[in-house]
């Protein structure tokens, strides 16, 4: 499964700036010339102007500016504003990336929310299992069908249920296959409700806690570990 999707940020509560507005300062930065920068992605000189303008008025201060003279006859640059928000924009999307990495290699579980508390809820997967999760969208209810991801990287795998731990949840698991290559060793696990988690730990650490098929072993995560949503 791959996850993909796009980046937008609201500016001010006025209006958003996306991939395509911020490329396009970006290339009147690196060429000097709005027309240029129209030219290279195929935009008419109006269409690229009104972009701006309308960046321009969102932001509340110019983003681009006109210079004269010099060796090259002027043009146009960015302003500091302009620069703050490239800057911000593509900060947050490798953060935005980084999430949708993380999603794509989670574990996805189907479920209803059962409870909701603060900022988490408790979701019942397809299974049966209960599992406390944060909620990416804010007004889930009781009830609803839900998405449970859950970061194998965030699995942390112990030999007992009694080790004192401040992660919401601990699953009884069942080993359903080992594979282990060169360092890394991918485990795969099922709940005696028939809920499957996947992993990669070292090989060290699989042959420490003497995993193999049918071995049983306890799946620690925290709450932020799980994301919820529809």
């Amino acid at each position: 499964m791959k996850i993909d999707g796009k980046l937008w940020i609201d500016i001010n509560g006025n209006g958003i700036a996306g991939h395509g507005r911020i490329k396009l300062l970006e290339l009147v930065q690196a060429t000097g010339s709005i027309k240029k920068a129209a030219e290279s992605i195929r935009m008419s000189y109006k269409a690229a102007w009104d972009s701006i303008n309308l960046l321009n008025e969102i932001y509340g201060t110019p983003l681009v500016e006109r210079q004269t003279g010099g060796k090259g006859g002027g043009g146009t640059t960015l302003t500091k504003s302009g620069l703050e928000l490239i800057k911000t924009y593509n900060h947050l999307s490798r953060l935005h990336m980084m999430y949708l990495g993380t999603l794509t290699e989670s574990n996805k579980l189907g479920g209803v929310i059962k409870s909701i508390a603060d900022t988490y809820a408790l979701a019942e997967t397809d299974n049966g299992n209960i599992i406390a999760g944060t909620m990416l969208d804010s007004d889930l209810k009781p009830g609803e069908t839900v998405s449970i991801f859950v970061n194998p990287k965030d699995i942390i795998l112990v030999d007992s249920d009694k080790l004192k731990t401040s992660a919401r949840n601990i699953l009884k698991t069942t080993t359903e296959s080992v594979s282990p290559e060169k360092d890394m060793t991918e485990v795969i696990l099922k709940t005696a409700y028939g809920t499957v988690l996947k992993l990669n730990i070292t090989t060290a650490s699989s042959e420490k806690l003497g995993l193999a098929p049918g071995r049983e072993i306890f799946a620690l995560f925290k709450t932020a570990s799980a994301l919820i949503m529809r």
